[in-house]
């Protein structure tokens, strides 16, 4: 088992504490409801499983990534309509009339379910993890690199929800607050996905 994979991911899990608080903390504060244990404990698991499957199919994997430019567009259309929705929750500090109608939420009865899942979400941060899983060369290695990665994330989607839920305690001003961040956030994160391909060409250039 390779130590130095497991500790990278866990270096990147740390470093990356405030992008996991800034993106997911909102659908984890919903889909753990008061008490997320069960979600964190499905996520670590969840990630853990996915990190095994990587690490056993590394060379499918590979041959994956050469057509990976294909879902270029979709990720940069994604990214654009959460840099839009930022924009709007920061400038209008309320949610839009179209996102308010959605009914349908996450339920914390499912919550070990939802975390299992989590390790499809569609975040960059997370593949980096996923593709540092793959490079393990054994299932235990990948699991044991994703489990690393996981456990040191957590921290971010525990004390984001509960600092949110300080600021909505406060009233009408503090629910503005709390998505105007939110958006920020949003617009944040968006940002550096988006132009995150394009620094690394400009360097390149340079």
């Amino acid at each position: 088992m390779d130590a130095a994979l497991i500790a990278s991911a866990a270096l990147m899990g740390l470093a990356g504490m405030p992008h996991c608080a800034a993106m997911c903390s909102a659908p984890c504060a919903l889909a753990g409801g008061k008490r997320p244990v069960k979600l964190l404990a499905g996520r670590v698991l969840g990630y853990t499983a996915g990190g095994a499957i990587v690490a056993a199919s590394a060379e499918a994997l590979a041959r994956a990534s050469q057509s990976a430019a294909l879902l270029q567009p979709a990720w940069a259309l994604l990214q654009a309509a959460l840099l839009l929705l930022g924009l709007t929750l920061l400038v209008r500090g309320r949610m839009p009339v179209w996102l308010g109608a959605v009914t349908w939420r996450p339920k914390p009865s499912h919550a070990f379910a939802t975390g299992m899942a989590w390790v499809i979400m569609p975040c960059g941060l997370l593949h980096a993890a996923l593709l540092l899983a793959g490079l393990s060369g054994s299932v235990a290695g990948g699991a044991a690199t994703m489990a690393g990665f996981a456990l040191a994330s957590t921290p971010g989607l525990v004390v984001a929800p509960l600092w949110r839920a300080r600021l909505l305690r406060r009233g009408a001003r503090g629910e503005m607050l709390a998505l105007r961040l939110a958006g920020l956030a949003l617009v944040l994160g968006a940002a550096w996905a988006l132009g995150h391909g394009v620094w690394q060409k400009v360097m390149l250039a340079c």
